[in-house]
């Protein structure tokens, strides 16, 4: 009796880690959700350009919504799309559901990106202070037709966004002293008086958001 009760207990306990080994396989790494197979890139082929942030595959670190973290060897972001996808077995998914956090680590840079619960879209963190500097990178996919051609030509087309995240409140803002001061009307002094320098623009308004913390 003892044997069979300890047989039907190692048996529950058997089942019961498989169902958590699959459940947590299925959140980290699940197919296309409509279909149930990888996802392709059939849509961007004969298009000029890439659709992605970084066009290679890259080491990444990736936070799931349940807090756990995984740390991929291949993925890459569809800025079209706006999806994280992975590369497992020669084959491309997408994960699902969305994560919180991810790092795509490019050379010489770890760039990171948050969802915003919102709008279901990722940002790309510039500054992580109390006042935050997000980014926001869209693709298109545009058609455009020659003059007196029936060829239709595929081009990928990018629009890149600026906000600032302060207190749980995101607010579109454009990369000038001016509008940063009318955003951060408490800073207006330090703003003003800050030097911008001759490099890279997006380089000097990190610094300048930095410079308020």
């Amino acid at each position: 009796m003892k044997n069979k009760l300890l047989n039907s207990f190692l048996l529950f306990l058997a089942i019961n880690a498989i169902s958590i080994n699959l459940s947590k396989a299925q959140y980290e790494f699940i197919p296309d959700q409509t279909t149930g197979k990888p996802l392709t890139t059939a849509r961007y082929e004969n298009v000029t350009g890439t659709p992605y942030l970084v066009d290679a595959w890259l080491n990444g670190e990736v936070k799931l919504a349940n807090g756990s973290i995984v740390k991929p060897k291949a993925i890459k972001y569809d800025a079209v799309t706006d999806k994280l996808l992975f590369q497992q077995d020669g084959k491309i998914f997408e994960f699902f559901p969305r994560v919180a956090v991810f790092k795509l680590f490019a050379p010489n840079q770890t760039r990171t990106f948050l969802i915003n619960d919102k709008n279901d879209q990722y940002f790309e963190l510039l500054t992580d202070g109390d006042i935050k500097l997000l980014k926001k990178t869209k693709k298109v996919v545009l058609e455009r037709k020659g003059y007196n051609s029936a060829t239709v030509e595929k081009v990928i087309d990018e629009n890149i966004k600026y906000f600032i995240l302060v207190n749980d409140k995101q607010s579109e803002v454009k990369l000038n002293k001016k509008a940063l001061a009318k955003l951060l009307p408490n800073y207006k002094s330090q703003i003003d008086e800050y030097t911008i320098s001759q490099g890279t623009e997006e380089n000097d308004y990190i610094n300048l958001i930095k410079s308020l913390e």
